[in-house]
């Protein structure tokens, strides 16, 4: 499932739908990201030093913290020790 969210958010970059926001896990362990983008719920593991492009059409992230973040797409997001820094 996530690798068909990754095609997803790959694909609409490419065609000019939306513009996603970047995701980098900065942290030494794995993180689980819940998003909602359009109604839809995903969880989104992301390993240490990895990146991922979410929210082409906007959405809501809850962090590994329990806080929520917005996003419209566009923001490049740094998780630090389950905690989110918003560049």
């Amino acid at each position: 499932m996530k690798r068909v969210f990754s095609l997803l958010a790959v694909f609409l970059a490419l065609t000019g739908i939306g513009h996603a926001a970047t995701v980098t896990n900065k942290g030494a362990d794995t993180v689980v990201l819940v998003v909602v983008e359009n109604g839809s719920r995903i969880d989104v593991a992301l390993d240490a030093g990895m990146s991922e492009s979410l929210c082409a059409s906007g959405c809501f992230v809850t962090l590994p913290n329990g806080d929520r973040i917005a996003l419209d797409g566009g923001e490049t997001v740094e998780i630090i020790d389950g905690s989110a820094v918003i560049k």
